[in-house]
């Protein structure tokens, strides 16, 4: 976007640094126990404010072409009517693998919403960065997300879930069910762990001081 506006500046390009300030994870099945999930069931998590733009109504349709293997988490304040989200699952058989939390999430709370999540799903109708993508990585959540502004290159460089090939909520079931089947969970650790080292807050700030220094010199 500023090089369009302003294409003769000098430029430094970082993407959103990991989030590290919400503390730990929680056992896997402590979590989901809390949360009334049933840990036999792979469970997808929706996480942060919910705009319009963020899309959950397509996850909400999305969900209802996944089998009864998996369930849904939504963690959330509505800005807006959440009437139309509770009436997009009402009397489906998914409602009942539907958990809807559709209020402000603490920043106390956030690890036992992303402990109890085996995957993170981002339908985004349009986005530039996302904040919960950082936080998906510091909790070493792999992610599905759809291909809007700089997800895909955050996703597909490091290898740390699949892109969404459109908006379609056919598209968006199939990359779930494509990361369950192609993806091994180690193998993502591992890609998210080598992310998380090279992404932190401590680098992005030593990569700012090195770019102005270079402003400072001339050398841009």
């Amino acid at each position: 976007d500023l090089a369009r506006i302003k294409p003769q500046l000098p430029c430094y390009y970082h993407p959103h640094p990991v989030y590290d300030h919400f503390g730990e994870a929680l056992p896997k099945e402590e979590a989901k126990a809390r949360l009334g999930l049933d840990p036999t069931k792979r469970t997808l998590l929706f996480f942060g404010l919910i705009r319009g733009y963020k899309g959950l109504d397509l996850l909400l349709e999305a969900f209802k072409h996944l089998p009864a293997d998996y369930e849904l988490l939504v963690a959330g304040e509505v800005y807006g009517d959440e009437a139309p989200y509770r009436q997009q699952v009402a009397g489906h058989e998914a409602e009942a693998r539907t958990h809807l939390h559709l209020r402000y999430i603490d920043d106390q709370e956030v690890p036992l919403f992303y402990s109890a999540a085996d995957l993170n799903v981002l339908p985004y109708r349009s986005a530039t960065q996302s904040g919960i993508l950082a936080v998906a990585l510091h909790f070493e959540v792999p992610v599905v997300a759809t291909d809007t502004g700089g997800l895909r290159e955050v996703v597909e460089q490091a290898d740390i879930g699949l892109i969404a090939p459109s908006t379609e909520p056919g598209a968006i079931a199939g990359a779930i069910q494509q990361f369950f089947r192609d993806k091994a969970p180690e193998a993502m650790a591992a890609n998210i762990r080598a992310y998380k080292d090279s992404h932190s807050w401590k680098e992005m700030a030593r990569q700012i001081g090195s770019f102005t220094a270079k402003l400072g010199s001339g050398q841009h």
